[in-house]
């Protein structure tokens, strides 16, 4: 068994985090539902909406980035604070382990209960209008391919909420926001920059077009995006649990 990871102490805390926020997301999970039945009522079945799944991919992209977000940037509200950590920092369990308990929730927990969710919830809300009014919607398929298509996109920016939320200790999705903003200005002034400076370089013999730098920066931006950036941003969150644990809450 080791210090830093243990599967039975892992699974512990992971109860543990489920029974902490499972009112929480019923509380979350009715309203959503609710919204979706007034708006499936109001909504004709003859537009492009009523075509196909449409409504519950939409349904499920917008829970999926706007609920996935907002509660990952609260991943870690029981962490800061003098008042409110002492049950997080007691807890028996490594800062390893507290922090993949929450990464496991907030990415394989939140994508399953979703897909799952919002499959329920097309039949409910369909079965109801079939009733009552004699027309209903294509169900929503928890294999359907453009939802799946927006995962890893999702995982994107879930990983950068997951950080802010360890980092930041007050109003964290507002704070990851603008960090990601400042973020993106300063790396697009760099490239800008750096193209002011090669590109010309680059076109005095030669098609602009051939330049390997540019074919090298479109073949690895997708690497970094997708593969790169999430785990980076879980790493650093992990380190900043450890550094607020080591340093008990301050």
């Amino acid at each position: 068994m080791s210090d830093q990871l243990s599967l039975q102490r892992l699974m512990w805390v992971l109860r543990n985090d489920v029974v902490r926020s499972y009112r929480s997301t019923l509380v979350i999970s009715g309203t959503a539902a609710l919204v979706a039945l007034v708006v499936s009522s109001s909504v004709a079945y003859d537009g492009d909406v009523g075509q196909g799944p449409l409504f519950y991919r939409a349904f499920f992209i917008l829970a999926l980035f706007a609920w996935g977000t907002l509660a990952t940037s609260e991943a870690f509200s029981d962490l800061h604070g003098r008042g409110i950590n002492a049950s997080f920092l007691l807890l028996p369990a490594s800062a390893l382990e507290k922090t993949l308990s929450r990464l496991l929730i907030y990415t394989v927990g939140l994508i399953v209960y979703l897909f799952a969710f919002t499959t329920a919830l097309s039949w409910v809300i369909e079965g109801i209008n079939t009733l009552w009014i004699g027309e209903r919607r294509e169900f929503f398929s928890p294999f359907d391919a453009l939802a799946w298509s927006l995962v890893p996109h999702f995982l994107v920016a879930q990983a950068l909420f997951f950080l802010g939320a360890a980092w930041f200790r007050k109003v964290q999705f507002v704070k990851t926001v603008g960090a990601v903003i400042v973020i993106v200005m300063a790396l697009s002034a760099i490239a800008a920059g750096v193209a002011g400076l090669v590109g010309p370089i680059a076109c005095v013999n030669a098609d602009c077009y051939d330049f390997p730098l540019f074919d090298w920066l479109t073949d690895a931006a997708p690497v970094v995006y997708f593969y790169l950036l999430p785990p980076f941003c879980w790493f650093v969150a992990w380190l900043r649990v450890t550094e607020t644990q080591v340093s008990h809450g301050i």
